[in-house]
């Protein structure tokens, strides 16, 4: 066991051995750490170092995110007006819709209109052309219903008077009256036959030379006549035909009286 002197020498050593950490602690550089029982102690200028450089980094670190939220709120506000400029440019195009739109609205009315007031007319027209058109259609049947009944009408007065192939149901006058036509006026008289063939004949007044006009003039002089005068047993005569044209011939009266009339007969083509 230590005697009281080799504790107060052992006490004496430790304080010296502290008081050279203090003075350590106190006077040391700002970049010295003194170990202890408990630790590492920094010296007071280290501390202080530490504490100033904390600071001054926090002021920087500070400084730093004050630029950076100026720089975000620049960029917010240069964002806040683009998206100004982009919500007026919306509205200016909104408000150009909207005019294009109403502007749009009035030409559909007008061409709805236009549309409606040709359609209106159209079909007016259609229906005035339709009923003219009826009215000619009832008009045009009406026209062959009663061309059609007076074709039937015919029809049957032909099937009526339609000859028989044995001609039981004809004269001998109808058969002539379809054969040739004819014509008689006091003593002159002519018959047309089908071919074209004439007879005719007549009474000439009395004269020397008279000129009998035919009722039926031929195509040309190439005709046939026939002529003597009308008189007693005891008379002679002689007559002498000129043919003058197709419609008129001339008698000569030679020998006997002249105050006898004549009677005469041509035929021809």
């Amino acid at each position: 066991m230590a005697n009281m002197e080799e504790r107060l020498q052992a006490v004496v050593s430790q304080a010296e051995a502290d008081g050279e950490k203090w003075h350590t602690i106190i006077h040391g550089n700002n970049t010295t750490t003194v170990p202890t029982e408990n630790g590492n102690v920094p010296t007071v200028a280290k501390q202080l170092k530490d504490v100033h450089d904390e600071v001054v980094n926090g002021v920087i670190d500070y400084m730093i995110e004050c630029r950076t939220a100026r720089d975000a709120t620049i960029q917010t506000k240069t964002e806040t007006q683009a998206i100004k400029d982009a919500t007026n440019k919306i509205k200016n195009d909104v408000t150009t819709l909207k005019n294009d739109t109403e502007s749009l609205k009035n030409q559909s009315q007008a061409i709805f209109n236009n549309i409606s007031s040709a359609t209106a007319n159209a079909v007016e027209t259609v229906q005035t052309e339709g009923s003219t058109q009826v009215t000619n259609v009832r008009t045009a049947v009406a026209e062959q219903v009663a061309e059609a009944t007076s074709q039937a009408n015919r029809a049957e007065q032909a099937t009526s008077t339609k000859v028989n192939t044995d001609l039981s149901n004809i004269t001998k006058d109808t058969i002539f009256s379809k054969m040739f036509t004819k014509y008689v006026s006091g003593k002159t008289w002519y018959r047309v036959w089908p071919d074209g063939w004439i007879e005719q004949g007549g009474e000439a007044a009395a004269g020397t030379n008279v000129t009998v006009t035919f009722p039926k003039a031929f195509k040309n002089t190439n005709y046939t006549v026939i002529a003597t005068t009308i008189g007693t047993n005891s008379e002679i005569y002689a007559q002498c035909i000129q043919r003058t044209s197709a419609s008129q011939m001339i008698i000569y009266n030679r020998g006997g009286s002249s105050s006898q009339a004549k009677s005469w007969y041509a035929c021809g083509y």
